[in-house]
Formats: C-alpha cells, structure tokens, sequence
C-alpha cells in the first residue's frame, strides 16, 4: 500500500485530504464528527472579528450537473467564541484555522487571538468572492499589494504557520502568489470559489439570495488544476519562493487528488464533494488514490509530485 502522509508547515497528515473551510468546520460537533472520518486534517469555518449571520436564502444551489452556487456570507461565531472553543477542544485530526476581516489589523488580531488559543496553522481568507452582500468591488486577493500587506501583518504577530487563500478570479495568479510568499506566508492555499450568477428565468432575477455567488463543485476542477501548474511552474522557475499548494476546487474521486499532486500540490481540500457523499466520501477517495498508485507503481506522494509538470515546462 502507498505511503499518503504529508508534512508541511504547521500539517502532519495521515494523508492529503483535508476538509475544506465552510462546510461543516463551525462548531466542535461538527468538526470531531469530520474528525472520526478517514480525513487527514481539518479546516475550520472563515472566522472573523464577530459574529455574522448566513445570508438570506437561497445561500447554496446545485444550478446544474456539478455546478455548486453558493453565497453564504461567511456565516460564523466570531473570534471570541472560536478561540474558546478551540482552547477548551482537542480535535483528532490537525485543523487549518481559517480567518478573514476587514483590514490587516482586524486580521492580526484574530491571528493573535487563535495562537493563543492553541491553533496551529492558519488559512488566511484572502479571497471570499461575497463578503459583502452583492458587491462587485475588488477583493484582497486581487490586489497585490494588500496580498503582501495582510500576510506582512499576521506574520509579524504570531509564531505559527501562515497559508494564504487566493481567488482565481484573476489575470495572473502566480503574481498574486508571489506577493504572499515574498511576505513570508508559509504556503498558498489555490482555489476559493470561481465568480458566478445565474437566473431563474421564471422568476426573472438571480436565483441566489445574494445576487451574486461563487461556484465551486466538479466543473470548476480544471480550472484550479490550471491556476496551480501556474504558481507550481512560477515556483520551479524560480519566479516565486518555493512553497506548499494547498489545492482544491471540484476534487470528488482519487484520479482527482493524483491530478493535483502531479500538478505540485502538496495536499488538497474537499468541500462540495462531502454534499454528495457526506464524509464518508474521505474514505472512498482514499481508497481510490491508494488503489491508483498501487497500480501504477508510486510507492508514496512524492514519487508523483510535479511529474505532471515536466510536459508543461516552457509555458509562460
């Protein structure tokens, strides 16, 4: 049987699949019931400064066949209640705390709050598509500047592991990429959900709560695999700091997570799969990975990592 653990900053992993953050990563039952599943690590909830309430519904949608619309507003209990409920909980698995705020100090503060509380690595959510109710306006993440500046802020006020979350929604990623790593993030987390809308022509408007939405789900997976052989090439190149990829968008078989391996994930997160399959999906997908590289001889992640790559050298 192939070996499947990692070890990346802040991440010792049974093997590479992690739950995703907004599903089912916000409160202690729900994440020691993800925990008892055969996943290798945890992200929670985006947690923010206080607490906010999901948007007016409809807030998730399947709008067709592997097409998962969503805008939930980043729904959570804030801060203060997270950090409790991480100090006084040890979860089986390692978990990913994810935040977001509304400038870098709020994000340094909430960084500082979860350290103290005992969490281990971070995921900061640069990139959240809907964070406010029907905006248009840039995001963080598509700015490069604010990229560098966010994560210079966290890093200069906790000790632990800094992962940065980025958009696709964007013209060249591996920039983006870069002025996180050139600000000391630790890793790179690729991809948060891809910019959508879609219509109810019976009723003649958005057929999301929010108007706008994020869509993630199988049909997006192609479209993460390009952006990560972006920065993984940018990386090989020399162009950015060499770094962990954290990948994900659409993963749902083992084919899947050996396709962003080969691409230079070091390993990946599973969310719309798990409205499918709940979590006995990390079971299965496991089940595959390890059936598919049994088959074609890779003893264990490394052996596989980036080879995917090599055809792909030269490409700008």
């Amino acid at each position: 049987m192939a070996q499947l653990t990692v070890h990346a900053p802040g991440l010792d992993l049974p093997n590479p699949l992690m739950l995703a953050s907004g599903l089912q990563g916000g409160s202690v039952s729900a994440l020691e019931r993800v925990a008892k599943s055969r996943c290798g690590g945890l992200v929670s909830k985006s947690i923010g400064p206080s607490p906010r309430e999901i948007y007016p519904g409809p807030v998730c949608v399947e709008a067709m066949n592997g097409v998962i619309l969503n805008a939930m507003g980043l729904p959570n209990p804030g801060v203060d209640a997270f950090s409790k409920m991480l100090a006084n909980n040890e979860f089986a698995k390692p978990m990913l705390v994810s935040i977001f705020g509304p400038d870098s100090e709020s994000f340094s503060n909430i960084a500082i709050k979860m350290e103290k509380s005992g969490a281990t690595a971070l995921e900061l959510n640069l990139s959240c598509p809907h964070s406010k109710p029907g905006s248009t306006a840039l995001i963080v993440g598509q700015q490069p500047n604010l990229i560098h500046e966010y994560v210079s802020a966290v890093k200069d006020v906790v000790n632990i592991p800094v992962y940065a979350k980025l958009t696709p929604n964007t013209a060249s990623i591996a920039i983006e990429a870069g002025a996180a790593l050139n600000a000391g993030a630790d890793g790179i987390s690729l991809i948060n959900t891809v910019s959508a809308l879609e219509i109810d022509p019976f009723a003649g408007r958005p057929i999301i709560g929010n108007l706008l939405c994020g869509m993630s789900g199988p049909t997006i997976r192609p479209i993460a695999q390009r952006k990560i052989a972006e920065v993984a090439l940018a990386m090989r190149r020399g162009d950015i700091p060499v770094a962990p990829i954290l990948g994900m968008g659409g993963i749902t078989t083992g084919l899947d997570v050996a396709r962003f391996i080969m691409l230079g994930a070091t390993a990946v997160q599973i969310g719309s799969a798990l409205i499918y399959d709940d979590i006995d999906v990390f079971e299965t997908i496991e089940k595959e990975l390890n059936d598919f590289m049994d088959v074609q001889g890779f003893r264990d992640l490394e052996s596989m990592r980036g080879i995917a790559l090599d055809s792909l050298e030269g490409l700008n």
